[in-house]
């Protein structure tokens, strides 16, 4: 594409539901030249839309042709400041208009959003974004602007078709689904569990709730290991997206959370945990289960989900830019 289209270019904020058909085929596009996987659907995003979540703001900025052609997005996710603001963007172009400086504008737009924030926090600002190892285009988007990759995750995978052992709960340990009046002394276990681990931010009571009641939670698939002295000690999310296995004629469940609270660790829970849910999503009748893991998880977390057949399936960058 040459410098002279971008003239026709110009951007505007999302007006909500009415842009969703345009954002959604323009996703589609992308992914069918990047083979990213990525591309949500038009319910998704409406989902997205009708249930922001709490602790921050989404802004969605579009960069349409003069004959109303989509050709670039922003997503962007401004936190709530705390002793920094930080965002986090995602930034997409469309494959005909690509290499003529619409990704630079697309970043640089997100950038200045957060800085204008900072400056009226009165706090020091960051942009975080991230990428698949393997996707060269995206890296080069972030790499040019001299982001710096600080994290890396890798999305491993298991087939549900082999074996899963039985899951052996240490002396004393029961588990059940979790109860939606407990949800405060859940959050005190989720945040004695993640406080070390790497961009930690405590879990607030309204974060909980907001999750126990998106149209996509599913009860059945959340549950909590209970100690002998009544305290819950650990816990196993899963969650099976049945409209994109529709869409996408597959089979695939997720483990989205998986965690021991301290004082209850080296004992065998956190597996027993991970065995149980596998399970639960074989009998859901799923082929195969994914979650993601900090490749510098403190806890050996890797190890564990190596022990149970899990292997790496790809690999994703997270990249951070300190904004002055």
């Amino acid at each position: 594409m040459t410098n002279q289209l971008l003239l026709s270019v110009s951007s505007r904020p999302s007006i909500g539901a009415d842009d969703l058909p345009a954002i959604a085929e323009f996703y589609e596009i992308c992914d069918q030249v990047d083979r990213l996987d990525r591309a949500p659907s038009i319910e998704s995003l409406q989902r997205r839309l009708d249930h922001p979540p709490p602790g921050g703001t989404q802004y969605h900025q579009l960069w349409e042709t003069a004959q109303g052609q989509l050709v670039g997005i922003v997503a962007l996710w401004i936190e709530a400041p705390t002793d920094i603001l930080e965002g986090w963007a995602g930034v997409s172009v469309h494959p005909d208009y690509r290499g003529a400086h619409l990704e630079a504008e697309l970043l640089g737009w997100a950038e200045q959003q957060v800085q204008e924030q900072a400056i009226i926090a009165q706090r020091p600002a960051k942009l975080c974004t991230g990428a698949r190892s393997d996707a060269a285009y995206y890296r080069a988007i972030y790499e040019t602007a001299n982001y710096e990759i600080i994290r890396q995750f890798h999305e491993m995978a298991r087939s549900l078709a082999e074996p899963i052992p039985q899951p052996q709960f240490p002396p004393g340990f029961t588990s059940r689904p979790t109860k939606a009046d407990e949800a405060a002394a859940w959050v005190e276990m989720f945040n004695e569990s993640f406080i070390d681990h790497w961009n930690f931010t405590p879990m607030t009571l309204e974060d909980r709730q907001f999750r126990l009641g998106y149209p996509t939670y599913q009860p059945e698939l959340d549950w909590v290991a209970i100690a002998s002295d009544g305290n819950l000690a650990g816990f196993c999310k899963g969650h099976i997206d049945h409209d994109e296995n529709a869409r996408k004629l597959r089979n695939e469940s997720w483990i989205t959370i998986l965690g021991t609270r301290r004082g209850y660790r080296r004992l065998g829970l956190a597996r027993a945990m991970l065995l149980q849910g596998l399970h639960q999503l074989h009998l859901a009748g799923m082929d195969s289960a994914l979650l993601g893991v900090d490749t510098q998880n403190p806890n050996q977390a890797m190890g564990l989900y190596e022990s149970v057949g899990f292997t790496i399936k790809e690999t994703y960058l997270t990249y951070q830019k300190l904004l002055g």
